[in-house]
């Protein structure tokens, strides 16, 4: 069901899904994205369907022992409304076996609280932190958002550990920068 990309020609069938299923503001332009797959905390996933064709993409981080971030998580838009992508992510959960962490955005419109009712039917919890995704590309802004985690919420101390352990992994930004992220 998943099958890890660890070749550039792996990566060119994956890559589309990510680029059509975020925003520019959500995604690493493609050759940093690609540079990832050299890092050992970093797992690119393809997911399969049951006729061994592409049909999503899970990203994720393996930072400490407690805890794996999903950096993304998509499937092709003719997968969507069908279980296949909320299968395929308690399969990955369990898979793995760690609490789960995933940046989610606020609910400001039916479509991003529909993406929040989604996580929540898998099991995943709101907190209500502030969050601010560092930019994804050189010239973005910060961008404001909201931990999710799997099983459960987070105490403030585990949720500014997980926070400083995805800045300063995922998005390489010095102590000095994530200060001025996080005002």
């Amino acid at each position: 069901m998943f099958e890890r990309v660890l070749t550039k020609d792996d990566f060119e069938k994956v890559y589309p899904i990510l680029a059509q299923s975020f925003p520019e503001t959500e995604v690493r332009a493609k050759e940093d994205q690609l540079a990832l797959i050299e890092n050992e905390c970093y797992h690119l996933y393809a997911i399969k369907d049951e006729e061994e064709k592409t049909g999503g993409v899970i990203a994720a981080w393996e930072l400490s022992d407690d805890f794996l971030y999903i950096e993304h998580f998509a499937t092709l838009p003719e997968k969507r409304n069908h279980g296949f992508g909320g299968k395929m992510l308690d399969l990955f959960v369990e898979w793995n076996g760690k609490n789960v962490v995933l940046e989610v955005e606020l609910p400001e419109d039916a479509l991003t609280r529909r993406r929040i009712g989604f996580y929540e039917r898998h099991g995943f919890v709101w907190n209500d932190y502030p969050y601010m995704q560092p930019p994804m590309r050189k010239g973005q802004e910060p961008l404001p958002l909201r931990l999710m985690t799997k099983p459960t919420a987070l105490d403030v101390e585990t949720y500014e550990r997980y926070r400083s352990a995805i800045h300063q992994n995922v998005y390489r930004y010095t102590k000095e920068d994530l200060g001025r992220v996080n005002k």
